[in-house]
Order: C-alpha cells, then structure tokens, then sequence
C-alpha cells in the first residue's frame, strides 16, 4: 500500500498544481482584457465629452458681437449616463468653481471575497481613470475625471473567472477520483506480491496480471522462487550424497557399520531402554558364489528392503554391519518385541529362502541384547557377537536373547497403557522442560519431556512409549499433554512458548485431528506460545496423514517443527513441501565433530534447512566449545545440558534481585 499511497499523492500534487497554474493563466488573461476594454471605454467616454463640451461658434451676421453660450452640464452628464452607465464621471467648472458628478449604480453582488479587502482590490487592479482639462481662452477651463469602479471591473472579473474555474475543479476532482480507482486496479497485482511472506513459503497468491509491470513482477518472482527450488534441491541432492558415501551401504541400501556405530553411539550416550539384533546369513554366500555378483547383489538389495518393510516399530536403525551380518537397534522397546521383531526378520529370510532354493535350512541365525545402562559400541558389539556365535552353535534355537539380570523389569502393552490411564485420571503425569535458545541466547521455546508415575515409581517416555504406540494409546498421551498445557499457558501469560512431542498414532489417527482443529480454534491467542515436534520417520513414511495434520496446525498459525531432522536416507524434498518452522537435527550429528566428514554431512543438511529459512536447532549439545563449533555449521539453534545450565544460572541471578525488591 505504500506504493500506492505515494505515486497517488505524487500525481495528485502534480495534478493540483497543473491546476492551480490553468486557473492563475485564467485569470491573468481575463484581467489584461478587462484593463484594456476598460482603457478604451474611458477614452472613447472621454471623447464623446469633449466633444458634448466644446464651445459654440459665432453667428456670422453679428461679426461685431460674440456670443458665448454656457453648456448645459447637467444633460450633458445625463446623455453620457446613457452611453456609459458603468463609469464615474466628475466635472469642475473652474471659472465658477461648479462640480457635477455622475456616479455608477451600485452592484448588488460587490460584496465578494476579494471586495472585502482594499488591499487586494489594489494589488489586483491598476488606477483605471482619465483625467483632463479643457481650456477655451483664459477665462473659463473645465477639468474632469472618468473612472471605472474597481467594484464594477471586479464582479465582471469574478463572472468571467467562476465558470471556468469551477468546470475546471470538477475536472480535477473527476480526474482524481478516476486516477485513484485506476491505480488501486494496476497496483494491486504489486500489493498482493507485497503481502507474500518474505521467505515464499506457500503457494503464489491469485493475481491477475493486468499490466505491464505486474507481469514483469509476476515473471521475476516466479523466476527467483524457480531458482530458490533449484538451490534447495541441489542442496538437499548433495546432502543425500554426502550421506549415501559416508553412511550408506551400496548394495543394499541400508546404513553401513560406520553409520550404525554412530546411532548406537549416540544412544548409549544418553542411557534409554533398547534393544539390539544382530543377524547373520550364510545364504547371501551361496548366491554369490552359485550365481555371481548381479544375482548376489539383487538379492541382497531384496533382503534388505524386506527387512525395512517388515520391522513395525516407531523408531528404528537397520544397517548392513558386513558381508552377511545385519544389524538393527530398536530404541523404546520390551524383550517381548524385540524377540517378536527378530521372529520377523527370521520368517522374511526363510520366505526368500524358499522362493530361491524351494526348501528352508539353518542358515540365519540371531543374537539379541537389551541394553540399558551407558556403554560403548565396541563393547555392545563384542558381546552381540558373543551372544551370534552362541546362537550359531545352536541351530536348534537360532535365537538367543543374552540374560541380563541388571535389566529393569518390563510391564506389558496392556500394562503400560493401563499405567497411563491411571495416571491420566489420577493426574499423575510429570513434565519436565528443556530450553532452546536461538543464535542470540534469547529463549526460543521449552521441549516437553513427559513422565508417569506409578507403583511409588516414575517412568519415563522413552520406558513406555514404544509398548503405548503399539496398542494405539500415543493419542490418549498427546491429548492429554496438549490439553494440560494449554490450561497452563492460559492461567500464566508467562510461561512457555512449549513444544509438544507428537507420536505417530496421533499424525495417522483422523480424530485427533478433528480434536486437535477444535482444540487449536478456541486457543487461536496461543498460537505464539504453543509448537509441535513431528518425527520426520511420518514426513517420510505417512506423509498425506501428515499433510492433514500439518494444514489444521498452520491453519491457525501455530508452528511446527521436525523431531530428527537427517535421520533417514530419503530426499529431504519434503522440507519444501512441508515447510516446517524449524527442524531438530538428530543427535547423532551433533557430537564427535572433529570428524571432518560428520560436519560436512551437519553442515549440508543444515544449509538445505536454511536455503528454506527453517530454523536447525541441535539437539544434545553439552559445553560451549560444540555450540561455538555448530554455530559455524548453519546451525540457528541449540538444545541440551548446555541450555538447561544456562538456564539455571539465569534463574540463580535472578532470585537476589526478587528478594532485594
């Protein structure tokens, strides 16, 4: 609107002044014309009365004597009031000190604007008068005055001048009025390009390109918004081959040891409840060996994908450790699913198996190992190891799962979900809230991290979870965590804004969406103090459920993120279809980074975030020196220890200055 507002008033003011002078032009001209007709007038009245004034001849029959006749004055002044009603004219008899006057009816409409003040009548108009004396011999002189009225040369003036310069008024009024609807109609193509969001995000708004200018600017920005995409894409392009060298096996498309060491790491980091599959296949070398490396690696591309498809679980880490080992680590899991899950990876090979040879022998074994204290990867695979040879040995239990007697004892789905609804209805849940803070230190939003009490214990997520996801219970926790907390935004103007994890079961569940669209219309005042964390695995694997969960968030204008950001070796073409607010780079990027090929990877998947202007944030950051080092990798935002101390050394500060008031 400002470029409209300011061509309008530029025109405009050239327009009033175009005016302005046309009107002064007018009047100048109608004013030279009345002086001269004035002019002529009193020369030509002049005439007549010197003429109606000259003296009379003699009679010839009486040379001796001469005859003076004395003019009749007052008929005289009468015939010239006939000739020229509009003039004052006076007369002085100078031989008898007589004066006669004729003066000029008074006008009706004299009292005008410009005849209320002498001063302008003045300026405006020169001393239109005639003054003379006529002189017969020495003894009689007449002397007289003919003047215009400067009322009377001012009203004919004013008639001249109003007609036109009313006409001309309602012409510009006219003019201006056309003007304003006319550029409102050519600029608003260029107005509704000004309300598109600096960062193009979303589709172009309807324009119609009704001139020359908007449809430069309408080929401009489509132009800059084409070349954007090609940025992202050969960025995102290049991420994924960074990540497909470094972590990706090439046959078949899993993770490869270096990439499965890096997860496993990451996780026995932060100790969680997992659990670990290492299996092992002597069938993989007897179909190199019988049918060479084409059949060999089609197979082995078979295999692995049918492992992918078949392993149901919310978060998983499938890599190709060796020639013919595959690994797998399943975070947030009991050992009755793990021992399920190993079940099913065994069921896919003797399927292929039996499609390949017709008849199914021992060869795949597996070994299991729940793991829930902090370790490191060479010892967890040593003792995977360990526990393969065992199961190796023993074809009749091609399974074995290694005792652990440090291992917490496990409830079941049903009892986890019985747990959860006690604590729902008891009001037994806890939070516990983790700062972001952006690129300035200044406090983005606080993650939600939820816990349940139960049986004198506290439990949480990342214990329950996965046993809740499996029964469909993720949505009675996302409700409940996302009603408690808008009460708590509402009651404290304070607090927040909170991030809300979001499980898979509420992102594919058609009711929550329909509970979440309500819940979020009648809170539409939060939506700056209320985010949500979507796991990029629903971006990835369920992404038209997404995209409906996704539209009633952004419908209301509150924001949402990605929980995991990199994960996966897919495109990260989804940002750009999706185009979340920020995006959480999995963990598993943010430590060790004096490996130049791990900030690499960090650096190009956080530069295809921002070419977006998504906000990354880097999660389990845990001194100052990382986050001085990821702030050089396209990193805008942190998560960790590291903000949770700088936290609380803010609050320490704080509380004297509270006692002091």
């Amino acid at each position: 609107m400002n470029l409209f507002r300011y061509t309008y008033t530029w025109i405009a003011c050239c327009l009033t002044v175009l005016l302005v002078c046309s009107i002064a032009l007018n009047a100048s001209s109608i004013r030279a014309t009345l002086v001269a007709q004035t002019e002529l007038k009193l020369q030509s009245t002049a005439t007549f009365l010197e003429q109606m004034l000259m003296p009379v001849s003699p009679v010839p029959s009486e040379p001796s004597r001469e005859i003076k006749t004395v003019p009749d004055y007052p008929a005289i002044l009468a015939q010239l009031q006939l000739v020229s009603p509009s003039l004052d004219i006076q007369l002085h008899v100078l031989t008898t000190n007589e004066r006669l006057s004729l003066a000029a009816p008074v006008s009706k409409a004299t009292n005008t604007l410009l005849s209320l003040s002498p001063h302008i009548m003045k300026v405006l108009w020169p001393s239109l008068s005639l003054q003379r004396t006529l002189l017969e011999d020495n003894k009689q002189a007449i002397s007289y005055t003919i003047s215009m009225p400067i009322d009377t040369i001012n009203n004919a003036f004013l008639q001249q001048l109003l007609p036109g310069t009313l006409l001309a008024i309602s012409l510009h009024l006219t003019s201006m009025l056309a003007l304003f609807f006319s550029l409102r109609w050519k600029l608003l193509p260029l107005s509704q390009l000004a309300q598109q969001p600096i960062s193009l995000k979303g589709q172009l708004p309807a324009i119609v390109p009704n001139s020359i200018e908007a449809k430069a600017w309408l080929t401009m920005q489509d132009h800059f918004k084409n070349q954007l995409a090609d940025i992202f894409r050969q960025q995102a392009l290049e991420a994924n081959n960074l990540k497909a060298q470094a972590y990706q096996d090439k046959v078949s498309g899993l993770g490869n040891r270096h990439y499965f060491i890096n997860q496993l790491n990451a996780w026995l980091n932060n100790p969680q409840q997992a659990g670990l599959i290492l299996l092992r296949t002597t069938l993989l070398d007897e179909v190199y060996q019988q049918h060479g490396f084409e059949k060999g690696d089609s197979f082995t591309r078979q295999l692995a994908d049918e492992f992918n498809s078949n392993i149901v679980h919310v978060n998983i880490y499938l890599a190709r450790l060796s020639y013919d080992e595959f690994a797998v680590l399943l975070p947030n899991i009991s050992t009755e699913k793990l021992k399920l899950i190993a079940e099913s990876m065994h069921t896919v090979h003797q399927q292929l198996e039996k499609n390949y040879r017709g008849d199914i022998s021992d060869s795949v074994f597996s070994g299991l190992l729940a793991i829930e204290q902090p370790s490191n990867a060479s010892s967890v695979l040593g003792q995977l190891d360990n526990i393969l040879a065992q199961a190796t040995r023993n074809p009749a239990e091609p399974i074995l799962l290694a005792a652990n007697p440090h291992q917490v004892p496990s409830f079941g789905k049903q009892q986890w979900k019985s747990l959860l609804l006690e604590a729902i209805e008891h009001g037994a849940m806890d939070y516990k809230y983790q700062p972001v803070l952006n690129e300035h230190h200044q406090q983005y939003h606080l993650e939600v991290f939820s816990s349940l009490k139960a049986k004198q214990s506290c439990y949480q997520a990342s214990q329950f979870l996965g046993a809740i996801e499996d029964v469909g219970a993720g949505v009675l926790l996302d409700k409940h965590v996302i009603a408690e907390h808008i009460n708590i935004l509402n009651a404290d103007p304070s607090r927040g804004p909170f991030a809300i994890n979001l499980t898979s079961n509420s992102i594919t569940d058609p009711s929550f969406n329909r509970w979440l669209d309500q819940a979020l219309s009648r809170n539409q005042h939060l939506a700056e103090r209320l985010h949500f964390d979507i796991p990029e695995s629903c971006f990835i694997q369920t992404p038209d459920a997404c995209s409906l969960l996704c539209s009633v968030i952004r419908f209301y204008k509150f924001n949402y993120g990605v929980d995991g950001y990199g994960r996966y070796f897919k495109s990260l073409a989804y940002l750009e279809e999706f185009q979340p607010d920020y995006a959480k780079v999995d963990f598993s990027y943010t430590h060790q980074l004096n490996d130049e090929l791990k900030k690499q990877l960090l650096s190009s998947i956080c530069r295809s975030a921002h070419s977006l202007n998504i906000m990354t944030i880097a999660t389990r950051v845990e001194t100052e020196t990382q986050l001085e080092r990821l702030s050089d990798l396209f990193v805008s935002g942190f998560q960790g220890f590291y903000t949770e101390q700088k936290q609380r050394d803010k609050q320490a500060t704080q509380r004297p200055l509270l006692a002091d008031h």
